[in-house]
Formats: C-alpha cells, sequence, structure tokens
C-alpha cells in the first residue's frame, strides 16, 4: 500500500513528500532545503530511495536535490520546459543565500508525456505552465502532488521571472476538468486539500465549479 509523508523545508516552508510502497522503495517529490530532513526519515522507515520527482525548477522545490541525488544515487525527473531555471540554479541560488550545488536532471520529461513508470510507481503526468513555464503535476492512487499550481484557497504566483498569468489560467481550467473531484491535492506549500474542496471555496477556482 503507497504512503506519504510530507516534510515542511527549511525555506518558505516547501513540502516536500517522500512517496514509499510495501517493499519500502521510495520516491522524494520536491526536495527542497533541508536535506537532514529527508535523510533522516529515510534512515528512521529503512526506505530505499530509487528517484527524485521535481514538480518544477525554483530553488525552493529543489534545494537538496543534488545532495540526495548523490547520497542515494538515483535519478532527477523534471520537465524539460525548466531546463532554463536549471542552466540559472547558481544565480538563483545566490538570490535566496542558499548554498546548494546544482543537480543534474537524469531524466527530462516531455511536456506531453503522460505516464511515467519508476518501479511499481505509475505516475499519471500532466503538464501545467504558469508558475514556470515546466511545472508539471503528478497523480498516484487518487492523489495529485501539484506544486505550486494550486494551495488551499489560493495558486501559485505569476509575477516572478518566466511565469505566465495567461499559461497559469489555461492551466488551472485544464487541470480542474482533467481530475475527479474527490482527488487529494498534496501542494508545494501550506496544508493538502481536495479539488472538490477548492472548486467551492477557492476564489481562483470556484468559475470551474462544476
Amino acid at each position: 500500500m503507497l504512503r506519504y509523508k510530507r516534510i515542511v523545508s527549511d525555506l518558505l516552508e516547501e513540502n516536500i513528500y517522500i512517496l514509499s510502497d510495501e517493499n519500502k522503495d521510495s520516491i522524494i517529490i520536491d526536495p527542497g532545503l533541508g536535506f537532514h530532513h529527508i535523510n533522516d526519515y529515510i534512515e528512521e522507515n529503512d526506505l530505499k530511495p530509487i528517484a527524485i520527482l521535481a514538480t518544477h525548477a525554483h530553488i525552493d522545490h529543489i534545494a537538496s536535490a543534488e545532495e540526495c541525488q548523490r547520497k542515494y544515487s538515483i535519478p532527477i525527473y523534471m520537465c524539460k520546459e525548466d531546463s532554463l531555471l536549471i542552466e540559472n540554479y547558481e544565480k538563483l541560488a545566490g538570490f535566496w543565500k542558499v548554498e546548494a550545488r546544482k543537480p543534474k536532471i537524469t531524466n527530462w520529461i516531455d511536456k506531453n508525456e503522460t505516464e511515467i513508470k519508476i518501479n511499481n510507481f505509475e505516475f499519471r503526468c500532466f503538464f501545467n505552465p504558469g508558475h514556470s513555464p515546466g511545472c508539471m503535476s503528478f497523480e498516484i492512487d487518487n492523489t495529485i502532488f501539484c506544486g505550486d499550481l494550486i494551495f488551499k484557497g489560493s495558486i501559485g504566483r505569476t509575477d516572478l521571472p518566466a511565469s505566465s498569468p495567461l499559461d497559469m489560467e489555461k492551466s488551472l481550467e485544464s487541470f480542474v476538468n482533467s481530475f475527479d473531484i474527490d482527488s487529494i491535492l498534496c501542494t508545494g506549500h501550506g496544508d493538502e486539500t481536495s479539488l472538490g474542496q477548492e472548486l467551492k471555496t477557492n476564489p481562483f477556482l470556484m468559475k470551474y465549479a462544476r
């Protein structure tokens, strides 16, 4: 049975998620700043990391990616539309005064890719640009790891370099029509919620209520 743990990172209270199955294989989603938090949970639960999934390339979501990659010898999956952000990783890290090495993205995801299978983990992929050019959500077992697309009561910023309000609007409309309303949303910041709840109460999504 799949389980997941949410860990709040040390930069901008970003959410790190660690998924694990009955074999103790685990996938790290959005390893933000705070490698020790990640490693402590993995060692305490005797987990075996097999991959990293990044919803997008902003520093608060991948500050520990290189350290995880080096420690566990695992691949990193990310949408290739965010490659420019990776190329400017050191500059972004300096802006946030974060000491973190640039990760090597071993598996670039095409924006049209709809599924990823990693061992026993089968994810449905959804391309939702706006917050960044390569934002993606990953759905597994009716749980969606949506990064900074949707928050409880809000949505991701679109006033950042390479963000696009127009793309965000298109992504939100497409997203809410692509998943069941009882889907759980594991957001990039803040508490988890459900798509149905956000369609009822989130001012940015209420117009899409069905």
